[in-house]
């Protein structure tokens, strides 16, 4: 049996499936600056917060125009797509057998809070989470401020307590959190990236959830 009865949710990527959406989203951006666009292996490579560097690093220069306007226009776009996107496979199964075991579920995401209350509420997996935690505003600088708060909130033992996320961004504010991080390389970072942070790295929420009770020895490799 695990020792880890609380779980910390990132929610794009990691239980939402909204890759190809970003993408196509950024696309629009770049050609409307006639910069050039990106493909899926770019993306997985660049994508980085804080979210002005990702921008920087794929043509946009704010000396020309302001990081607040486009990240609105993103913002925008993605608001109107995000009901577009599906869960990963398993995700449903996985919250239900975490829920019947007694676990504490989480969320934390780098999505202005508003969205992501719709979002969930959307899929109907308002029920498995005790709390639901959003940035308060839209251009996704950094969650690690948002975790430290949320788990000190929340009281739980921070031995028993892992965070699960799609990103590096996610390890970090794991390793600020004073928590364990395993990663899912199903979502907005490379495989390759993911493994470079040392932690464990699944390629689905399924493989995640079959080897949750061997995690205590993984994370000690």
């Amino acid at each position: 049996m695990s020792v880890f009865n609380t779980i910390f949710w990132d929610w794009n990527g990691t239980l939402l499936d909204d890759v190809d959406e970003c993408i196509d989203i950024i696309n629009v951006s770049l050609k409307k600056r006639s910069l050039t666009t990106i493909d899926r292996e770019e993306y997985l490579e660049k994508f980085t917060f804080p979210i002005k560097k990702y921008y920087e690093n794929i043509g946009f220069d704010f000396t020309r125009e302001s990081y607040e306007a486009a990240g609105q226009e993103y913002i925008d776009a993605y608001g109107t797509r995000m009901f577009e996107c599906r869960l990963h496979n398993g995700v449903r199964n996985t919250l239900d057998r975490f829920r019947s075991t007694g676990t504490r579920q989480f969320v934390l995401s780098a999505l202005y809070d508003q969205a992501l209350h719709q979002c969930i509420s959307h899929f109907r997996l308002s029920g498995y989470f005790d709390k639901v935690r959003g940035l308060s505003d839209s251009y996704a600088h950094s969650k690690v401020e948002l975790g430290c708060n949320l788990i000190k909130e929340c009281g739980c033992d921070k031995n028993s307590a892992i965070m699960v996320g799609d990103t590096l961004h996610d390890f970090d504010t794991a390793v600020a959190m004073g928590i364990p991080c395993v990663l899912i390389a199903a979502g907005h970072n490379s495989k390759k990236r993911l493994q470079a942070s040392g932690a464990p790295v699944f390629d689905s929420i399924e493989e995640f959830a079959c080897s949750f009770d061997r995690l205590p020895d993984l994370l000690k490799r």
